[in-house]
């Protein structure tokens, strides 16, 4: 067994935790322990990826991470948020993209186990696309598939974020499309685990409303997904925010779904998250507290480092 963690994403892990799991076999290491003085080391690049590869032929991709607030709630009633679970071919993708990050660390080379590429369940097969990116990265793959999705919409394109702190390119293009009367969707936490982040991504919502598109607040928990969905035959599940953070600075993995059955149950998804939801009227918005508005410009200014 091999686990990778991210050495700020787990800074509650203590070392005896991590030596009883050696003891027991594991293999786990931190991507990019920090080291001191901090600002010497590269601590910007964090390994934000929610991968999990079992015996070479079933994989998982996702929003989840694992830690007990997860399964209890923490301090939210619940987490809401979309996983996926992968077998046949593409579940090789999935371990590739380990083995890199393993192997990034200087570990010894993984060896992919034999009979990863066959093996493929019964069954209705799906088409899928692991699209990688990273501060290493020479392209900003993720961000350029989502604009692409994005700006070829021509029904729908419905989002769910826990952090909305989009780039100018794709806050224009997510504009674009609802000005082109494309049904423009976004969800977010109604209340979130980070204040700083809530207030920032709240400062782009007037001008998301000012071009047509409609915005929800889930308000029965903690909304974690990160989800895209896109007219009837494209959808994005994985650890992507929509966010600088995830798009410039952070190692990051999802699977592009290419299949109308997965995009409808998506849909499906979104529209019962609705109900859970508040929409948000720009008569309403217009209204919120001089401070509170000053909080969220401030805090937009940080947006490319939060």
């Amino acid at each position: 067994m091999r686990v990778i963690y991210d050495d700020i994403g787990s800074i509650h892990i203590s070392r005896r935790y991590v030596k009883r799991l050696r003891a027991a076999g594991v293999e786990i290491y931190p991507f990019f322990r920090v080291k001191f003085p901090p600002f010497g080391s590269r601590i910007n690049w964090r390994n934000h990826r929610k991968v999990c590869v079992i015996d070479g032929h079933s994989g998982f991709i996702g929003g989840m991470n694992i830690a007990d607030r997860y399964m209890t709630g923490g301090k939210f009633d619940r987490w809401r948020d979309t996983h996926l679970r992968v077998m046949g071919p593409a579940v090789a993708s999935l371990q590739y993209s380990f083995a890199i990050d393993w192997n990034f660390m200087g570990q010894p080379l993984v060896d992919e186990p034999a009979g990863t590429e066959r093996y493929a369940p019964a069954g209705r097969g799906v088409g899928l696309q692991l699209v990688t990116s990273g501060p290493t990265s020479r392209w900003s793959n993720l961000a350029f598939m989502m604009l692409k999705a994005i700006g070829n919409a021509k029904k729908r394109v419905y989002l769910q974020t826990p952090y909305f702190l989009p780039t100018d390119a794709l806050l224009r293009t997510l504009q674009a499309a609802a000005l082109a009367r494309v049904d423009v969707r976004v969800m977010m936490p109604g209340r979130s685990d980070s204040t700083i982040l809530t207030l920032a991504s709240r400062s782009y919502i007037q001008e998301c409303l000012r071009a047509g598109i409609k915005i929800y607040f889930y308000e029965a928990g903690m909304l974690h997904a990160k989800t895209l969905v896109v007219d009837d035959d494209f959808a994005s599940v994985g650890s992507t925010n929509f966010d600088f953070r995830s798009f410039e600075h952070n190692f990051e993995a999802n699977f592009f779904i290419y299949d109308r059955e997965i995009n409808s149950r998506l849909t499906a998804d979104f529209e019962a998250d609705m109900a859970l939801s508040r929409r948000i009227r720009a008569s309403e918005w217009r209204h919120r507290p001089v401070l509170v508005k000053a909080k969220e410009s401030i805090y937009r200014l940080l947006s490319p480092i939060l």
